[in-house]
């Protein structure tokens, strides 16, 4: 037994790997992207969020190899390399062991901070999370309130802690409280006033992590898969979700990530009622509902990425089969549901390919999702299949230096992310766990993103979407499935111009005009306020996020 403590002390002691994830939103993932598309290092997107010590190594060889940037570039890794500064050191073992502790760091060449406190074995760093936003929104004002604060940690190496938690209040006379059919993440409301919504978020995570990998008990966001506009596959629109992760890269040309998740179904369960004395205090529970996903990457070369995988959606009990990290979901699905329909799971599989054309400076990227797929019934030219894709190029210095241009197509059939048992639906609260335009519709989108100086970008975005009718599940059996697009259609056009600037670390401003034209025959889904010809801007001001 002292032999077997010793073992672990020394494994905890040489391993030396930090474990905090950094949130799917950050900029640092396109600027890796960025300098991987261009053939400066070997960065693969697939899988977000990514442990912050993974990403201090690839600026560490950026650092090796900032003769191969541009001026602009070389600006940005110095920007980055200030707020991974502490990971940096770990790996590079050049962290001082006297114990410090610094109150506002106001010095802009290193990374502004409220507090922060390193020492041999714990390092710990906080900050506010402020954010306000002014504007216009279905032609009506709107004002956004965000306040919270973020911290992570560092113990003995290999554990690290992190949270970040903020309120929000969106106040204005045309509120969007479902954020349904955009690219802006769902909530929960906390509270409905006459005049303002309130919702709160929050993330948070132990992770435990060695060379070739990691696992984690946390609460975090997830963007698996190609898209810039959306992921098939995973994305954030939903609300983040509590999920045990194990993440496994043995060798540099294989990944492996599994994660178990618990999800709010939103179906009551009866069995749960409880009665009360005090009116209005009744209860009643949700069935429980989990997700279990595993998916496998391999690197063939440096350009090309592949990655398969599955995922299942079930409800009512834990099942432990599920978290074998290796098994085949679908097959384990049949051995539990056998001829129980409510027993069983929904399975989905999904695959997704990047390949880099360093020449060229561009990437192709593509990923489908399938939830139904009957081949017997493809062969005889019925159309019974359950299938979303999503294709796209993004190409880097098209005409000038510094600048972004992206194309994207994404087609979700009838019936995608959809379950006829209501707790077992791929979503999690209201809100699909894939793409944002849910299932019967597609979307095209083009983007031009331009850097002018490290600090100070503008992006221009254009897309258009189609969707047809809201499927009802009975027809989810029929044979062959209904075309593509049929029932009452919303078509919807945007183009968004944004301006950003980020005088220092952490400090964002940022203008936008945002034009949309929205037509929908479903007033039940789309009510008239909401359809027309909308012209918004404003402004918004973020420290933190």
């Amino acid at each position: 037994m002292k032999n077997i403590f010793v073992f672990i002390l020394f494994f905890s002691i040489t391993l030396h790997s930090q474990s905090v994830f950094e949130p799917v939103d950050s900029e640092i993932y396109d600027f890796l992207e960025r300098q991987s598309v261009r053939g400066v290092i070997n960065y693969n997107s697939e899988i977000k969020p990514l442990l912050r010590s993974n990403i201090g190594s690839l600026l560490i060889e950026l650092e090796e190899k900032k003769n191969l940037l541009t001026n602009l570039d070389k600006d940005l890794l110095r920007f980055y390399l200030t707020d991974y500064e502490y990971e940096i050191g770990l790996l590079s073992n050049s962290t001082s062991e006297v114990e410090e502790i610094k109150f506002l760091t106001l010095d802009r060449e290193k990374r502004v901070r409220l507090f922060e406190y390193t020492g041999k074995n714990f390092a710990l760093f906080a900050d506010p999370m402020l954010a306000f936003s002014y504007g216009k929104q279905f032609d009506e004002y709107l004002y956004i309130r965000r306040n919270g604060f973020r911290t992570h940690a560092y113990a003995s190496s290999n554990w690290g802690i992190n949270l970040r938690f903020f309120d929000n209040e969106e106040t204005g006379n045309r509120l969007d409280e479902g954020k349904y059919y955009t690219h802006h993440r769902g909530v929960v409301i906390t509270k409905i006033k006459p005049d303002a919504i309130e919702y709160d978020e929050v993330n948070a995570g132990i992770t435990y992590a060695w060379q070739t990998g990691s696992l984690s008990f946390a609460k975090e966001y997830f963007k698996i898969g190609s898209g810039k506009l959306g992921q098939i596959i995973l994305s954030d629109k939903a609300p983040s979700f509590p999920f045990i992760r194990l993440d496994y890269y043995p060798v540099d040309w294989m990944r492996f990530i599994y994660f178990h998740g618990f999800l709010v179904s939103n179906v009551p369960d009866s069995s749960t009622f409880r009665f009360s004395q005090v009116p209005n205090r009744t209860t009643i529970a949700d069935v429980p509902k989990f997700i279990a996903f595993h998916m496998l990457s391999v690197y063939p070369t440096e350009s090309l990425s592949i990655s398969i995988g599955e995922s299942i959606v079930y409800s009512e009990y834990v099942q432990p089969v599920y978290f074998i990290p290796i098994m085949f979901f679908r097959v384990a699905d049949h051995y539990l549901g056998r001829t129980n329909a409510s027993a069983s799971g929904n399975a989905q599989m999904f695959a997704d390919l990047s390949y880099r054309w360093t020449e060229m400076k561009t990437r192709f990227y593509g990923s489908i999702f399938i939830d139904e797929l009957s081949l017997n019934k493809l062969f005889k030219g019925e159309n019974h299949s359950a299938i979303g894709f999503t294709t796209g190029a993004e190409i880097f210095d098209p005409v000038l230096n510094n600048s972004l241009l992206n194309i994207e197509y994404t087609r979700i059939n009838p019936f995608v992310y959809m379950n006829s048992v209501d707790a077992q639906q791929f979503a999690n609260e209201f809100y699909k766990l894939g793409h944002w335009i849910e299932s019967n519709g597609d979307i095209i989108s083009v983007k031009y993103e331009q850097y002018i100086l490290r600090s100070l970008k503008f992006s221009i975005t254009g897309w258009y979407m189609r969707k047809g009718a809201i499927e009802l599940p009975e027809e989810q059996y029929q044979s062959p499935y209904p075309p593509f697009l049929y029932g009452e259609r919303r078509n919807d056009l945007s183009v968004n111009f944004n301006i950003s600037y980020s005088p220092f670390h952490p400090l964002y401003t940022e203008v936008y005009f945002n034009y949309r034209d929205i037509s929908d025959n479903d007033l039940n889904r789309t009510a008239l306020e909401y359809s027309g010809k909308f012209s918004d801007f404003g402004f918004s001001v973020a420290y933190g996020f």
